[in-house]
């Protein structure tokens, strides 16, 4: 499968993840529905947005950076920072569910994803 198939399949994909959580948002209660319908709205969120960061992240990558490196490291590495991002803003989001989101404590969650990232960045050096 060549790049530019990968990116039309994964916009369409990232749309209709877009219009799953607006469905989610629309059309269920959460006070009726329960867990099972905050599953959904996590799920298609983190769906979404997963979608979305590493389609700007991949897009980012090849029209600034690195113009000579091979566009499936690119991927490779977009798919990871975007997985990266997702878990800073699930987290926020389920934090400000339980009303404990404060500033201190989305740094704390932005450190720690920083140190995951470093890890990785490290790793692949050896």
């Amino acid at each position: 499968m060549t790049i530019s198939k990968y990116s039309v399949i994964l916009s369409i994909c990232t749309t209709i993840c877009w219009l799953t959580w607006i469905a989610v948002l629309v059309l269920i209660n959460p006070f009726e529905s329960g867990w099972l319908g905050l599953l959904f709205f996590y799920l298609s969120f983190a769906l979404a947005s997963l979608g979305t960061f590493m389609l700007i992240g991949f897009l980012v990558r090849v029209k600034f950076f690195k113009k000579d490196e091979v566009p499936h490291k690119s991927l490779n590495l977009a798919f990871r920072q975007a997985l990266l991002f997702t878990f800073i803003a699930l987290v926020a989001l389920l934090l400000q569910s339980q009303r404990y989101l404060t500033w201190w404590l989305l740094m704390i969650v932005v450190i720690f994803t920083g140190f995951i990232e470093l890890f990785f960045i490290s790793y692949k050096k050896r």
